[in-house]
C-alpha cells in the first residue's frame, strides 16, 4: 500500500506470530555470529542462513548490517533491568559498573559499540544509535535520583555527567585498551565520581 506521499506504507502487523519468531532469530544469528566473526566480517546473507530465513526477508527489513546490529543493541538494552538499588549511591554505582563490566567482557557487546561508535551508520542506524544512549542514561538516572532523595547528592546534580564521569573508565579500559578492571577498580571509579558529585563538581 501506498500513502498520497508516495511512501510505501507497511502493512499493520500483529504482535507475536511468524514475524516476531522470525526478528528473534535473525538477532539471535546476529548476536552468534558477530561472537564468531566481529563485525568487520559479518554478512547479511550469512545471517539469513544461520537464522534459517530467505535473505531477501532480511535486506527488506534490514537493509544495511550497521541498522540490523544498531537493532540489536536497542534490543539488548530493553531486556536489561534497571539499575539496581543497593541503598547507597557507591553501592548503585558500583552495580551499574558490574553490570557494564560484564557486558563489556562479551565479544558481541564489544563488537556493537565498535559500530555504533565509529561504524559508517546510515540515518536510522543513527538515530538507534541516539536512541541506545538515551536510553542507557535514562536507566542510570534513575540512580541520581534516588541519591538526590536520599541527601547524597545536591539536587542539581546532573545526571548525565555523573554517570560519564564513573563509567567512562570502564570503557576506556574495556573497550578501548583491553586492561583488565577488577572489583577494587570499580569501588575506586564509583567512590572517586561519587566524592567529585557529592562536591557540587558535576
Amino acid at each position: 500500500m501506498t500513502s498520497s506521499s508516495g511512501v510505501r506504507a507497511e502493512r499493520p502487523r500483529r504482535p507475536g506470530g511468524r514475524a516476531a519468531a522470525v526478528v528473534a532469530r535473525v538477532r539471535q544469528a546476529t548476536a552468534e555470529l558477530l561472537d564468531e566473526v566481529g563485525y568487520e566480517a559479518l554478512l547479511l546473507p550469512e545471517v539469513a542462513a544461520r537464522a534459517g530465513v530467505n535473505k531477501t526477508t532480511v535486506y527488506r527489513r534490514w537493509p544495511t548490517k550497521a541498522r540490523l546490529v544498531a537493532e540489536l543493541m536497542l534490543a539488548q538494552i530493553a531486556e536489561q533491568d534497571p539499575g539496581r538499588d543497593t541503598g547507597s549511591l557507591v553501592g548503585d554505582l558500583i552495580a551499574m559498573l558490574e553490570d557494564i563490566a560484564r557486558l563489556l567482557r562479551e565479544r558481541t557487546t564489544r563488537a556493537v559499540l565498535a559500530v555504533l561508535v565509529g561504524g559508517e551508520l546510515d540515518e536510522t542506524a543513527r538515530a538507534a544509535r541516539d536512541a541506545f544512549w538515551a536510553e542507557r542514561f535514562q536507566r542510570g538516572a534513575a540512580i541520581v535520583e534516588r541519591a538526590v532523595a536520599r541527601g547524597e547528592l545536591p539536587a542539581h546534580t546532573d545526571a548525565r555527567l555523573l554517570l560519564e564521569d564513573a563509567a567512562s573508565p570502564v570503557y576506556f579500559r574495556l573497550a578501548v585498551t583491553g586492561r583488565a578492571v577488577g572489583r577494587a577498580d570499580l569501588e575506586l571509579f564509583a567512590r572517586r565520581a561519587a566524592a567529585r558529585a557529592q562536591l557540587g563538581g558535576l
